[in-house]
C-alpha cells in the first residue's frame, strides 16, 4: 500500500464516517414523526458509520507504518551495499582480511580451488555434515574441529579460515558442509555459534539430538514450556523467557511477554539469537540484526548494525561483534566508542553489568562492574569459550576444564573439578556445562531447580 493510499484511507475514515453519520441522523430526525421504522434504521446506519471510523483509520495507520519500515529497510540496504563497496580495510586479526599480502602469508590448506571472486559475506545458514581436512606440515599439531549444524541448503561450501574465503562447490548435496581450522576450537568468528545449552535468569534449557528441547527451573511465566518444540538448532534464555532458533531460520519463544520479547514468530533468515532480561535479539544471515522487547535503554536499537557475526544480550543492553573484530553496543551504560575496544575479538559474552571478550589467541578481556572481581580474567589462557552471569564470568579451556571468577555466594564459580566440558553457560547465579558424552554439569543457586539437570539426557554435543 502506497503512502498516498494510506493517507487517503485515513482521510476517508474521518470525513466519510462523520459526514455519513450526520446525514443519517438528520434524515432520521425528519422521518421520526412519519415513519418510526425508517428513522430507527437511519440511526443504526449512523452508528455503523461511526463504528467504521476506527478500523479504517487503523488500516491507514498500518499502511503508513509499513511504508516507514520499508524506507528503513531500503536505507539499511543502501548503507550495507555502500559499506561492502568501500570497506577496503579489515582488522589484522580478522580472517576476512583480503589484502594480497595476507593471502600470500596464509595460503589455503584446503585442496579445493579458490573461486575467482570469493564472497565477502561469511554469514550463512547452519550446516550439518562433517568434512575431514589435511593440515600442512607446519600445522600437524594444531587442533581441528568440524562444525556440524543442521540448516538445510542446496550447495556444498568449504571455508578457509586463513583467507576467510567461502568456497562454493557445485553438487547435489542437500546440506551445507564446512571444515574449519582453528587453534582454539570454540573461538569462532566465522560461523554463528549454535548454542545447545543455555542458562536464563532462573532456568536452564538444552537441545536434544532430535531437535527437541528440555528445560528445568522457574516456570511461573511458562519459560520452561518447550516440550512441543522441534527442529531447534540453537537456544537462548532471558530473564523469564526462552527463545529457540529452528532449522529453517525462523524463531519460537515462550515465557514472560510483557514487553513483546516473545513476539518473534514473524522472524525469518535468522542464524543466531540472544536474550536479555526482557528483550530478544536476532542475527540475520546478511549480517544485520533485529530485536523485540523492552527498549527503555535503547537495547533494541540494532537495526542500523551491519557486518555482524555474533551477538550477545543480557540485562538491559546488547553487544554485537563485527567481522573485523570490533564491537558495537547499545543499551544501559554503553555510551562511548566501542568500535576500537580490545581488538582481535572472536567471541563475546554480555553479563549482568559487565562484558567479556575472547581474543583469537585464547586470552580474555573484560570491562564493566568489577565489584565481585568478575572482570579479573586477564591471566586466563587457552580459553575457547566464555560465558557471563550477573556477577560472575566463566571460561572453557581447550583441555575441557573450566575456570571462573566473580561472585560465588551460591557456588556458581565452583567449577574447578569439571572436566571433558565442551560448552558452558551462565545464568543469574548458576553455571552449567555440557560434557563430551552429553551429560550436563551444574553448580550455583538451585532455588527453583535450575541446577536439577541430572535427568537431562541425549543432549546434542556436535556442531557447537
Amino acid at each position: 500500500m502506497s503512502e498516498k493510499k494510506a493517507n487517503f484511507i485515513k482521510f476517508i475514515s474521518f470525513v466519510g464516517g462523520f459526514l455519513g453519520a450526520a446525514i443519517c441522523v438528520c434524515l432520521g430526525l425528519k422521518t421520526m414523526e412519519t415513519d418510526m421504522v425508517i428513522s430507527v434504521l437511519l440511526f443504526l446506519l449512523a452508528a455503523v458509520f461511526l463504528i467504521m471510523i476506527y478500523p479504517l483509520f487503523q488500516i491507514g495507520k498500518l499502511g503508513n507504518e509499513l511504508n516507514e519500515q520499508s524506507k528503513k529497510i531500503r536505507v539499511l540496504a543502501k548503507k550495507q551495499s555502500k559499506q561492502k563497496k568501500n570497506d577496503n580495510s579489515v582488522n589484522k586479526y580478522s580472517p576476512l582480511n583480503k589484502h594480497p599480502e595476507k593471502k600470500a602469508e596464509h595460503k589455503p590448506t584446503t585442496t579445493e580451488p579458490a573461486p575467482a571472486e570469493p564472497e565477502k559475506t561469511v554469514l550463512f545458514p547452519a550446516v550439518s555434515d562433517q568434512v575431514e581436512k589435511t593440515e600442512n606440515s607446519e600445522k600437524n599439531d594444531a587442533a581441528q574441529t568440524v562444525a556440524d549444524l543442521t540448516r538445510e541448503f542446496s550447495m556444498t561450501k568449504q571455508l578457509n579460515t586463513h583467507t576467510g574465503e567461502l568456497i562454493t562447490v557445485s553438487g547435489t548435496a542437500t546440506t551445507d558442509s564446512l571444515e574449519i581450522y582453528r587453534p582454539f576450537r570454540s573461538a569462532s568468528y566465522i560461523v554463528p555459534k549454535m548454542v545447545t545449552l543455555a542458562a536464563g535468569g532462573l532456568h536452564t534449557v538444552a537441545i536434544r539430538y532430535d531437535g527437541s528441547v528440555v528445560a528445568t527451573g522457574h516456570t511461573q511465566y511458562g519459560q520452561c514450556d518447550v516440550y512441543d518444540w522441534h527442529d531447534i538448532v540453537s537456544i537462548c534464555a532471558g530473564g523469564h523467557h526462552t527463545v529457540g532458533l529452528k532449522a529453517n531460520g525462523t524463531a519460537v519463544a515462550t515465557g514472560y511477554n510483557g514487553y513483546g520479547q516473545c513476539d518473534v514468530y514473524d522472524w525469518s533468515n535468522i542464524c543466531a539469537i540472544s536474550a536479555g532480561t526482557c528483550h530478544t535479539v536476532g542475527l540475520l544471515e546478511n549480517g544485520s540484526c533485529i530485536a523485540k522487547g523492552d527498549n527503555t535503554y535503547g537495547q533494541c536499537d540494532v537495526y542500523d548494525w551491519t557486518d555482524i557475526v555474533a551477538i550477545s544480550a543480557n540485562a538491559n543492553y546488547t553487544v554485537g561483534l563485527r567481522s573485523d573484530g570490533s564491537i558495537l553496543a547499545v543499551g544501559a551504560n554503553t555510551k562511548g566508542d566501542w568500535s576500537n575496544l580490545w581488538g582481535g575479538i572472536t567471541s563475546i559474552a554480555a553479563g549482568g553489568y559487565h562484558t567479556v571478550g575472547l581474543r583469537s589467541d585464547g586470552t580474555v578481556a573484560a570491562l564493566g562492574n568489577n565489584t565481585n572481581k568478575q572482570c579479573e580474567v586477564s591471566r586466563w589462557t587457552r580459553i575457547t569459550s566464555v560465558a557471563a552471569g550477573n556477577f560472575h564470568t566463566v571460561g572453557l579451556r581447550d583441555d575441557g576444564t573450566v575456570v571462573a571468577a566473580g561472585h560465588n555466594s551460591y557456588g556458581q564459580c565452583s567449577v574447578e573439578t569439571w572436566k571433558d566440558v565442551i560448552a558452558i553457560a551462565a545464568g543469574r547465579h548458576h553455571t552449567v556445562g555440557l560434557t563430551k558424552n552429553g551429560n550436563i554439569l551444574s553448580t550455583g543457586d538451585n532455588t527453583y531447580g535450575q541446577c536439577t539437570v541430572a535427568d537431562m539426557s541425549d543432549i546434542k554435543t556436535i556442531g557447537i
